[in-house]
């Protein structure tokens, strides 16, 4: 609530807050029965599922980013947050040197949560390299705190997940499309139990469903690996692959069949 007041907010969402976070009641129904108000066993803090954790997330957060940007530690780092993902990014002429920057970083973090009553759970703590030379030197990370220090660094993935988009060393998204298009591919396998060429769903309700539940797997995230320029012939054989294995079962039509010949019908 301080945070709230600190922030300029009036009394009357202090207020609301207040009552909103503490001292929560619980009441359970099944069938016709609807057992009585009791007190929830956790009734402090935000409830599970809630629309309003992103936002006192965001709340709470925001002078804990203001106190990392005025830290002299951190000069030169940027910490992004996502509700209860955290991102340090750091840039350097050498990967050592944001090693170095990025454990400067992380110890000035880890004081500031301690400060606001907040705890960092380091073995889920993950660090990834962006390299444009062609060195393949990937060097892993003493965090400081257990359990990545002195023998047991924490040690770069080859390919990092953020917020749903696979991104590598490059940033060639390779990987992101792998991903994405063998997951459409194995969606459209499991909808081929739906129908077949002789029974089942209609051609224009499999071609709805393929839309409905395949397309928006495949086009995640497209925009950050096709646009005017892009080199993803690669990226695009793999969606092609998938995408005939869709038209076959959509259409009926046989295995033999071109490529170019499937595409007209499934778009039609």
């Amino acid at each position: 609530m301080a945070i709230l007041r600190k922030l300029g907010f009036s009394d009357n969402v202090v207020k609301f807050f207040s009552h909103y976070l503490v001292g929560r009641t619980t009441q359970y129904a099944w069938g016709d029965f609807i057992s009585d108000l009791r007190q929830a066993d956790a009734d402090v803090g935000v409830g599970q599922g809630s629309a309003l954790s992103p936002v006192l997330s965001a709340l709470y957060l925001t002078l804990i980013m203001r106190l990392f940007e005025l830290d002299p530690l951190t000069r030169g780092c940027f910490l992004l947050s996502y509700v209860d993902d955290g991102t340090l990014v750091v840039q350097s002429k050498s990967l050592l040197d944001n090693c170095e920057a990025l454990k400067r970083a992380y110890g000035v973090i880890f004081e500031l949560f301690k400060k606001f009553g907040l705890a960092l759970e380091h073995d889920k703590s993950e660090v990834f390299h962006f390299d444009r030379s062609h060195s393949k030197d990937n060097p892993p990370v003493d965090l400081g705190y257990t359990p990545y220090t002195g023998a047991t660094p924490l040690k770069p993935k080859l390919y990092w997940r953020y917020l749903g988009f696979y991104f590598d060393r490059k940033l060639t998204f390779t990987e992101h499309v792998r991903y994405y298009s063998t997951k459409a591919l194995s969606t459209v396998k499991a909808m081929k139990m739906l129908g077949s060429s002789t029974q089942g769903l209609r051609p224009v309700q499999k071609r709805i469903l393929y839309r409905a539940c395949v397309l928006p797997i495949v086009t995640y995230g497209f925009r950050l690996w096709y646009f005017a320029a892009a080199r993803c012939k690669g990226a695009l054989h793999h969606l092609s692959t998938m995408q005939r294995s869709a038209a076959l079962w959509i259409t009926g039509a046989f295995r033999t069949s071109p490529t170019g010949g499937l595409r007209m019908a499934f778009a039609s």
